[in-house]
């Protein structure tokens, strides 16, 4: 005799997370596969169905750069959006194409080297405050310019990998008087000591910019008046470090190279 009683299905669980949109990717008709960066989670792949449907409950959590809380269903392998609600979409990143260049530096910066269940609440900080400079949500200090804001990101973010270069004395001969001071890897060269990695001239004002990045807590890291010369060799810093550590180059960095480095107001 066959049973009238349908079988039960097992609900799928859900958790919640709060996190920001680094990457998105169209998929199928109308749906998206969102890159996050969570709280507590690290990097999460994510399906939201029918999020690019204009009249879809998701279309403003499902947004690059968007920061939320999010409901995500657990299947096999996988996440599935349940529910979002915005809590910031840092839209003026969408009315500045400098801004906008550097914070698709800073999302492929954490898209490249965070992981699935790592610890990256400190660097989830330093995103969110980064994108914030960069958006101008900072109406009580002076805006700043948003090659300065990446640079800063850059440096602040090789100290939470644990690759900060040395800035205190010459790693090598511990020497803290500089004659033609370089900054390679590692950290400050004093003199003509050799060096197999590559290098880059370091100025007396570019020491001290890289000293002040490292030594400041997070809510002070960003402000520093800097001339277009030092933020010009912030920049040469972290990509000379950036391609020493990880031997590849940043797909969006070229973005930036045609951006003049302004003074601060």
């Amino acid at each position: 005799m066959r049973s009238h009683i349908r079988p039960r299905y097992p609900r799928m669980k859900t958790i919640k997370v709060r996190g920001i949109v680094l990457r998105e990717y169209e998929a199928g008709e109308s749906d998206k596969r969102l890159l996050l960066l969570c709280k507590g989670r690290g990097r999460l792949f994510v399906y939201a169905r029918g999020a690019r449907n204009p009249k879809s409950k998701f279309i403003a959590a499902a947004q690059l750069f968007t920061y939320a809380d999010f409901v995500l269903a657990e299947g096999r392998g996988f996440y599935s959006l349940a529910q979002a609600e915005p809590i910031e979409s840092f839209y003026n990143l969408r009315t500045d194409y400098d801004a906008l260049c550097c914070a698709h530096v800073i999302t492929e910066i954490n898209e490249r080297t965070v992981l699935e269940e790592e610890n990256c609440d400190e660097l989830l900080q330093l995103t969110l405050k980064a994108l914030a400079y960069l958006a101008g949500l900072n109406k009580k200090t002076p805006a700043i310019p948003p090659l300065h804001v990446l640079a800063v990101f850059m440096l602040r973010f090789f100290m939470w990998y644990g690759v900060a270069p040395s800035m205190d004395a010459c790693f090598l001969c511990a020497s803290e008087t500089f004659t033609h001071p370089r900054l390679s890897p590692e950290g400050i060269l004093c003199g003509d000591h050799p060096t197999q990695n590559e290098h880059i001239p370091l100025t007396a004002a570019g020491i001290i910019a890289m000293r002040y990045i490292f030594a400041q807590p997070l809510a002070t890291a960003f402000h520093f008046t800097a001339t277009p010369k030092v933020i010009h060799e912030l920049q040469k810093a972290t990509h000379m470090m950036w391609r020493h550590h990880f031997d590849t180059d940043l797909r969006s960095y070229y973005l930036t190279q045609t951006q003049p480095a302004r003074i601060m107001p």
